[in-house]
Parts: structure tokens; C-alpha cells; sequence
């Protein structure tokens, strides 16, 4: 059943011509507001205090998340059935993140290969190659943990400019680096590209791919086809989605950083978050809740893009990492049934860190006729155990400012002489905040994105686990490639082309 068919859905949008949610004051200040709109897992607490609904509007929306019948489809994920439907697959990256995987083949070949790397010293770079899924989230993920660093340099090329791998091979010595060349389909036209100029840097040191490379892939054989043997092939399941896959042998990356065991407590943070979103009741549910905030403001109060600022520098690729995620999975326009959606999904995600993005994009917020819904998340203390005793100071105002911010968005300030000076106030956001990053907070954090999303795709009722609206552009690259495909251009491209015949 799609949101259009959801018999909650017309109840809500009657009951919106009687509210009015642009004027947050009176709102955010009753009584019980904070027992009602905040939710508690661990240290990690969530205020959405400050969001545009009322504790009516919020029991009809845990209604809708009843009647789209979510408990079912989550109890189905969990239990491996394929609901990926356009594809017939299980999703089995929650697997991933489940203690009995330690015993598995595939964990101690990762870690296996990792540990020898590391006690043997055999590297002293890393150079990560991958688009997409293989790029963003270990990237967003050795940056989050940067202060639990204890290996190797680590770099990450993706762009097909053949800049982004120059400016990193003038760093390395072939002798010290491992290629990790990470493709699920190994055909993905920017890593193989990338990855035949690595092969061609280490061949003119003398270092076959065997002894400087590995690859992470679902597609053995071709892998194997391309040149590598396959002890130096980490497989992993089809079943698991790029932009879900950092959990797996695609983050190695991760493990050679930050180490086996605190990779084991970033898997026990987000399979903490995975059984909290398993088993907990809708009403207390955080992913649950969260992403029926994202519908309501997205489908009900027609807000169409939705801005993640994270409070912390490690968390400055976050941002781009949630773009893939939630825009990826959720960017659609049919139901699992392949009936065009008559409600729009997945909103426009985009953000930087903060403070940063308050001197570039928060006058937007502020002031502009968009309302935008802001994720404003917040370690409330900084993560490096050793920082100077003045430094801590900074880490204060860094909380002060986005508690400034969530309460100025909110509340505005009236200016009827100036204006320029009027702030209308009654813009949303939600304050994610926990204890410190550290590898378990960051694994829960990372898992209840995904889970938000995941929730709802289903409450929308699409397949949040397929992207086949990213093949066609591949595609189409490829057949530009071969020359017998180009008569099929328009003639504007067919112009740009013939000038590098």
C-alpha cells in the first residue's frame, strides 16, 4: 500500500488545514513537550522537540506507520527474505553485524590478511579505489574514526579524472602500497579505469598485482579474468547494496585504520542500533520515529529537501555519504509493485559540518521562503582523549552554537520595522547527539541512518534496495565508448565528441 492509499494519510492532511505549525514558540515550551519528543538508546538521545507536529499529529503518524504495515516488512528483513523484489534478493548486510559472522570464512580471511599486513609491516600505504558505496561510506567512516588511527596512510580515489590518482601516487612508493580495488560488479568503468593505471605504475616498478593489490568484489570470476589470483579476492554477497556494504570486506579499509577490535565494536554498536530497531515498539522505535519525521515534513508540510549538519569536523563527509544512502535507495518513482507512485519519496539530501555551514548556507535557512528540516548532530564531548585543556573550551562553544542554532531556527525573532532583521522562525530540526565518537557510537549512529531510510522505503512502500536508475547513465557511457553506438546521440553530443576523434 502505497502513502497515497494509507488511510491515516487523508485523516493527516485534515486534520494540517486546522493546524498551523509555522509558529514553533508556544509549542516547543509546553509542559510535557520534552517526555513526548525525545527518545533515549544508551547515551545516544534524540530531541525533536523542536519539530513541526504536536503529540496529536504524532499519534496519527505512529497510526500510518501501523497500517503501512511496517513490523511485518521489518520482521521479514530480518528473518533474509528477498524483499528486494526487482532484483529477487535477500538484504543480508544486516548479517554483517551480527557476533556469529566472527566464525565465519570470510571474516577471518579479512581480518586474517589485515593483522599479517600489520604485524608484518608490509604497507605503509593504502590506496583505496572505488566509486560509489566502495568509496563513500569507508571514507566518511577512517575520517569519523580518525583519532583510533593506528595504521597505515590511507587515501581513496574515485574520480575518473586521472588527477585524483596522480596527486596521490606522487605519495606513495609502490614498494609500501596495496591497491584495494573495490568493485561489487568489477565493471564499474571508474574503478577498472583507475585500477589499470595503478597496475601500470606498479609494472613500471617491477611489482606484479599479486604482491601490491587486492580486490573486493562480488564478481570472482572477473576479478580473477582481470589478473588476480584468488587468495587476494575478498568476495561478498550480491545481496548486499553498495551504499550498505561498508560492513563487509569493502570495509577494509577501516579495519587496516582503526584495527580488529575496534572494528568489532563499530559492528556492536550498529547491531545494538539493528535490535532496537528489530524489536522495539513503533512509538519508541528511533529509526521508526525518525523516518516518519522525514514523511511528515517531506509528503504533509510539502518540505522537499532535508539538511544534515553535523557539530564535529570527523563527521564532515557524513553528509555525503547520507546523499547515497537515503537519495540512492529511495529516489524512486514506483512501488514494489511497479505502480507510479502518487506521492513523491525520498527528499533532496545535503549538508556540511558545522560550524562551517552557518557562514555559508544558514541565512538560507533562516530567512529563506524554503523551510528546510535540519539533523543537527552532536558528540557532546570531543573524542581525543589527549586534547590541550584550553582546546575543550572550543568543543563548548561548538555546543553552543548548534543548541543556538536549533533554538533560533525554531523561535526566530519578529522585526516588523526592519525586515531585513525578521526572522519568521518555525523551522524544524531534530538534535542527535551522544557521549563521544568513538568506534560503537559511530556504528550506531551509521546503522540508524540506514535503518531511517530502510523504514521509510517501507512506509512509502518502494524498494529502497535496488538503483537502476544509476545503470542507464553507465550504460550509455559504455556504448558511447564503442563507436558503432554513437549514431544514437543527439547532435549536441555528437558535436562535443568528434572533438577528441
Amino acid at each position: 500500500m502505497q502513502l497515497a492509499d494509507n488511510p491515516i494519510t487523508e485523516i493527516l492532511k485534515e486534520k494540517l488545514q486546522k493546524k498551523n505549525f509555522e509558529d514553533l514558540n508556544k509549542l516547543i515550551n509546553e509542559v510535557d513537550r520534552t517526555k513526548e519528543f525525545q527518545l533515549k538508546l544508551g547515551d545516544l538521545l534524540i530531541d525533536f522537540t523542536r519539530q513541526s507536529l504536536d503529540t496529536e499529529i504524532k499519534k496519527d503518524l505512529i497510526e500510518l506507520a501501523k497500517k503501512s504495515n511496517i513490523l511485518k516488512k521489518i520482521e521479514q528483513i530480518s528473518n533474509g527474505e528477498k524483499i528486494n523484489f526487482s532484483e529477487n534478493r535477500s538484504v543480508d548486510h544486516f548479517q554483517l553485524r551480527q557476533s556469529n559472522r566472527l566464525n565465519s570464512q570470510e571474516w577471518k580471511k579479512l581480518v586474517g590478511f589485515v593483522n599479517e599486513s600489520l604485524i608484518k609491516r608490509k604497507y605503509e600505504f593504502i590506496v583505496n579505489i572505488g566509486i560509489g558505496g566502495s568509496d563513500l561510506g569507508p571514507l566518511m567512516i577512517n575520517e569519523s574514526l580518525k583519532d583510533f588511527h593506528n595504521g597505515p596512510k590511507i587515501f581513496y580515489v574515485s574520480n575518473i579524472d586521472p588527477t585524483n590518482i596522480y596527486d596521490i601516487l606522487k605519495e606513495c612508493n609502490p614498494l609500501k602500497t596495496l591497491f584495494i580495488i573495490t568493485s561489487k560488479s568489477f565493471s564499474t568503468l571508474e574503478t577498472i579505469t583507475n585500477a589499470n593505471l595503478a597496475k601500470s605504475w606498479l609494472l613500471d616498478a617491477n611489482r606484479s598485482i599479486n604482491e601490491n593489490m587486492i580486490a573486493i568484489t562480488s564478481s570472482v570470476t572477473k576479478a580473477m579474468e582481470w589478473g588476480f589470483k584468488e587468495f587476494n579476492i575478498f568476495p561478498f554477497s550480491e545481496n548486499i547494496g553498495g551504499r550498505y556494504s561498508l560492513w563487509s570486506s569493502v570495509g577494509m579499509p577501516i579495519i587496516f585504520s582503526i584495527g580488529e577490535d575496534n572494528f568489532r565494536e563499530f559492528l556492536n554498536g550498529a547491531n545494538d542500533m539493528d535490535d532496537h530497531f528489530f524489536n522495539e515498539d513503533i512509538e519508541k522505535n528511533i529509526p521508526i520515529m525518525l523516518a516518519l519525521l522525514r514523511i511528515w515534513n517531506r509528503n504533509f508540510l510539502n518540505r522537499n529537501s532535508h539538511c544534515i549538519v553535523p557539530y564535529s569536523y570527523r563527521l564532515k563527509n557524513l553528509p555525503a555519504w547520507a546523499q547515497q544512502l537515503e537519495m540512492e535507495s529511495n529516489g524512486k518513482s514506483v512501488d514494489i509493485n511497479n505502480k507510479n507512485l502518487k506521492m513523491p519519496a525520498s527528499p533532496l539530501i545535503w549538508g556540511e559540518p558545522g560550524t562551517n555551514a552557518q557562514h555559508s548556507f544558514f541565512q538560507f535557512l533562516h530567512q529563506g521562503l524554503e523551510v528546510v528540516p535540519i539533523d543537527i548532530l552532536l558528540p557532546r564531548n570531543p573524542s581525543n582523549g589527549t586534547i590541550l585543556e584550553k582546546a575543550k573550551t572550543n568543543h563548548k562553544l561548538l555546543l553552543i552554537n548548534a543548541i543556538a542554532q536549533a533554538e533560533a531556527l525554531a523561535v526566530g525573532s519578529v522585526d516588523r520595522k526592519n525586515t531585513n532583521k525578521h526572522f519568521p522562525g518555525g523551522r524544524p530540526s531534530t538534535i542527535i547527539s551522544w557521549e563521544k565518537n568513538n568506534p560503537y557510537s559511530i556504528g550506531r549512529l551509521i546503522a540508524l541512518y540506514e535503518n531511517i531510510t530502510i523504514a521509510s522505503g517501507f512506509i512509502w512502500n518502494i524498494n529502497s534496495f535496488d538503483q537502476w536508475g544509476v545503470e542507464l547513465g553507465k550504460n550509455l557511457a559504455k556504448r558511447i565508448e564503442n563507436d558503432n553506438q554513437n549514431e544514437k546521440l543527439t547532435p549536441s553530443a555528437k558535436d562535443f565528441l568528434s572533438e577528441y576523434d
